[in-house]
């Protein structure tokens, strides 16, 4: 196909053998042009005319590969060096450390597991410091989360169903 547009000339090859039906292909894509001319929206790259081909390739999707996440022992090492400059030496001895041995006999620190932790802690501390180390470890993922160490904070959900069942009882 041939045709002029502003005073240049263009050129677009279909591609298609010479046959009837063909001409019928060709005959739309040449009307379609007219029309876009007429209403000034030609595709100058001439890429909306082009035939597309019966088959096409595909490009597999190649999954994504989610970032291994830390465990929750490792983020509270992390948190509390971040935390250290912020609080009392007695403060981070005491409860930091606390924290630290109970997280080091958690049944698991995945944070994909986070209610096989509040079970554990459930079961082995009173309710009052269960609730406790729920909250410093919802604030231990929350720090977690701004510092794109994780994505979304376990924890959040967590704490707060332990909160709503701890007042209905």
């Amino acid at each position: 196909m041939r045709f002029r547009y502003r005073g240049k000339r263009y050129y677009i090859s279909t591609g298609l053998a010479d046959t009837p039906n063909n001409r019928k292909l060709a005959e739309l894509k040449a009307s379609e042009i007219k029309k876009d001319i007429l209403c000034e929206r030609l595709d100058l790259t001439l890429e909306k005319y082009q035939p597309q081909s019966a088959l096409s390739t595909i490009t597999p999707i190649t999954p994504i590969k989610k970032k291994p996440q830390p465990q929750l022992d490792q983020l509270w090492d992390r948190y509390s060096e971040f935390k250290k400059p912020q609080i009392s030496p007695s403060t981070y001895a005491k409860d930091f450390t606390k924290h630290r041995n109970h997280i080091a006999k958690l049944p698991t620190r995945s944070l994909d597991e986070v209610s096989a932790i509040r079970d554990y802690l459930i079961a082995n501390l009173t309710p009052d410091a269960a609730k406790r180390y729920l909250t410093q470890f919802k604030a231990c993922c929350n720090w977690a989360m701004e510092e794109e160490l994780i994505d979304t904070n376990p924890f959040a959900a967590i704490v707060a169903k332990t909160l709503r069942k701890e007042r209905q009882e």
